[in-house]
């Protein structure tokens, strides 16, 4: 399959966000920063949602494979759990630790193209400090406010969207969700089509995660959190772009 520049910057970004780049593709990665300011906004956000996923909150599809830099990306990953978990020489890494690490690894690999958003600013050299982008819905990396509806039980559901050349994401708060039941945030396309944006757990504290899917922002009308049986428990239907 013939490679991207796309597909160069997912791999540089992922492998930055593990601290992984030698320094022939540090001097790549912040050319290509310095040129697309885009991208650098992109690789701020990315560094937030870098954060959350170590924290175990996120869960990710993996992405098609890399190239030996994605196999460096997952050694780091590696070697930075098994110092978080300081095992005893007795210990093993458990099954649910290696699931834990691929989680954070598909994301960091593929999120680049995005990207689970999404810089706080990475400004190792002192390069970008670039304020949020503004605009009406669609404006790539702008917040968009959006209403949302609770259609089911005591569910209290707010969501913005922040439109992506990769897909569309949603920063989903909740509360009143049932503790342990599952959630799925859905995009409806224009033509009925289903993208689905993740999955969460009700808790008995609030919710607060953000959420991505393969859809594009202009191709989706309507928002839905859907619980047990598809049943639609806060939707919101979206300005057209």
């Amino acid at each position: 399959m013939m490679r991207t520049p796309d597909d160069r910057w997912a791999e540089l970004a992922a492998a930055a966000l593990a601290g992984e780049l030698t320094s022939s593709e540090a001097a790549e990665f912040d050319d290509l920063r310095r040129s697309d300011t885009r991208r650098a906004e992109e690789y701020v956000a990315l560094q937030g949602i870098s954060g959350r996923l170590r924290q175990g909150d996120l869960t990710w599809v993996a992405p098609r494979g890399t190239d030996d830099l994605a196999d460096r990306i997952a050694a780091s990953i590696q070697r930075d759990d098994l110092t978080a978990l300081s095992p005893s020489p007795s210990q093993a890494v458990t099954a649910e630790g290696a699931r834990r690490r691929r989680r954070w690894l598909a994301p960091l690999s593929a999120a680049a193209c995005l990207v689970l958003g999404l810089v706080i600013g990475v400004n190792s050299a002192g390069l970008f400090a670039p304020s949020p982008p503004s605009g009406p819905p669609g404006t790539l990396g702008a917040v968009e406010q959006i209403s949302v509806v609770e259609d089911e039980g005591a569910a209290d559901v707010h969501a913005q969207l922040v439109a992506h050349t990769w897909g569309t994401e949603a920063y989903l708060e909740a509360t009143g969700l049932t503790v342990g039941a599952t959630y799925e945030l859905v995009f409806v396309g224009s033509n009925g089509e289903e993208f689905s944006a993740g999955e969460v757990l009700g808790s008995d504290v609030p919710i607060v995660c953000r959420m991505n899917a393969g859809v594009m922002r202009e191709d989706t009308v309507r928002m839905e959190l859907r619980g047990t049986g598809d049943v639609v428990v806060a939707h919101a239907a979206l300005p057209s772009v």
